[in-house]
């Protein structure tokens, strides 16, 4: 094996596993909408079109087509789970993050009281502030908010130091904003927060998709992300520890109490959507072999290892886009370099609306959108005047390349 296949994504091959490429649209199309859904890799599309065209049943039972079902669903779960490094167990597949945000929240009311604070971020999406903030309401805990600086849009570790109080139940933040792409420090948090007796869930929806998630090093008490943004299904993702799960409230039937992975499932599994996780296992092996060939690695060692190299690609584009962008008339939200952050950029212009950025770019056949991307809280902490306008986001996978980002950059250019 080359040291180029080790050190550097080949993305001709990464792109040969997207089906989505292969289809005229797609083809001409740079599609810089990741934040917001990423295209879906084929061997999840095979095995979701498998379940449906063969086992589209109520899974488990003696008939042999129901224990198919279940036996796909048990896959995928378990491939989730291995991707992840943790037990299947300790994993919740819900319909989304935010629904699986506001299950947990419920689940915590046995840990809050009139006493309690609770810790959110204004700069988090809403699903991870709003389940909290009614969580408050109802048991009347006293919501506290780590600001961010109103000039970097960054969460000062200081900031929350002095609100971490002995009354301090749960904290909520972000990995990584969807906004300004800052990596958040998670483990040093944790480690306050593991001192003090509180508790941590992390948003993880905007940063897994550039940087597979740790969770075994991280030790949070809840880690949340979607795979619909992580090249799978339409899903959420959401891992609690044992002895958090613990102390929560039960969101399902009763009689399922018994089980870990049943304990947050308040709405009942989506069946091929979770058997098509196995073709996310699949993805991350495939591209595995192909830049270091057949090893007895563990699959959450190759995420790991394949993840580090989609972020190197993603980093170096992500710069690309930077530097050109560089003497424009833009306000870029948060860092104007890649040290410490994702490839998710959000702009402003002094000359044009964000829809009108946006219309720019598809005209050239460049897929960015505009908005407030569920973020309107931190939107406004940043003076962003028109919150439905909001910011141009340009939000990067790694099957993006550089040609891409010059029709971009020259796009931008032009306009300005």
């Amino acid at each position: 094996m080359t040291d180029i296949k080790r050190n550097h994504l080949d993305v001709d091959f990464v792109r040969s596993c997207f089906p989505t490429f292969k289809e005229p649209l797609a083809a001409k199309t740079a599609f810089f909408e990741n934040a917001g859904g990423s295209y879906v890799a084929g061997a999840v599309l095979d095995q979701l079109m498998h379940f449906y065209k063969f086992n589209k049943v109520q899974p488990y039972g003696s008939a042999e087509i129901l224990n198919a079902a279940g036996e796909q669903m048990d896959n995928g779960r378990q491939t989730m789970a291995d991707l992840l490094g943790i037990r299947s167990a300790d994993l919740t597949l819900g319909a989304s993050t935010t629904q699986n945000f506001n299950t947990l929240a419920y689940a915590c009311e046995g840990l809050v009281n009139s006493k309690s604070e609770v810790v959110v971020t204004d700069q988090d999406h809403e699903a991870n502030i709003g389940a909290w903030e009614r969580l408050c309401r109802r048991t009347g805990a006293t919501l506290k908010v780590w600001h961010i600086n109103t000039e970097t849009a960054e969460l000062d570790l200081s900031d929350f130091e002095s609100l971490l109080s002995p009354k301090t139940a749960i904290v909520c933040m972000t990995h990584s904003s969807n906004i300004v792409g800052t990596v958040n420090p998670i483990d040093k948090v944790v480690e306050l927060c593991r001192a003090n007796n509180t508790r941590v869930a992390v948003d993880g929806v905007s940063y897994a998709p550039h940087m597979w998630p740790d969770i075994p090093s991280l030790k949070p008490d809840a880690y949340c992300f979607s795979t619909y943004k992580t090249y799978g299904t339409h899903m959420g993702v959401m891992y609690t520890s044992e002895e958090f799960r613990s102390q929560l409230d039960p969101q399902c039937h009763y009689f399922n109490r018994g089980y870990g992975h049943k304990l947050l499932d308040g709405t009942g599994p989506d069946h091929a959507s979770i058997a098509a996780l196995g073709g996310l296992g699949e993805y991350f092996s495939d591209v595995h072999q192909h830049h270091f060939g057949s090893t007895d690695q563990s699959l959450f060692e190759k995420a790991q290892q394949v993840s580090s190299l989609m972020h190197a690609h993603e980093t170096g584009l992500c710069n690309q886009l930077l530097e050109g962008l560089s003497g424009l008339p833009v306000q870029i939200l948060g860092r104007n370099h890649t040290e410490g952050r994702e490839a998710n950029v959000a702009l402003t212009s002094e000359k044009h609306t964000s829809a009108a950025l946006s219309r720019q770019l598809a005209e050239n056949d460049i897929a960015a959108g505009n908005g407030n991307f569920y973020a309107t809280r931190l939107l406004e902490k940043m003076g962003i005047k028109d919150i439905e306008d909001g910011v141009l986001r340009v939000s990067f996978s790694h099957y993006n390349t550089t040609a891409e980002v010059e029709r971009v950059v020259g796009t931008l250019k032009a306009n300005h």
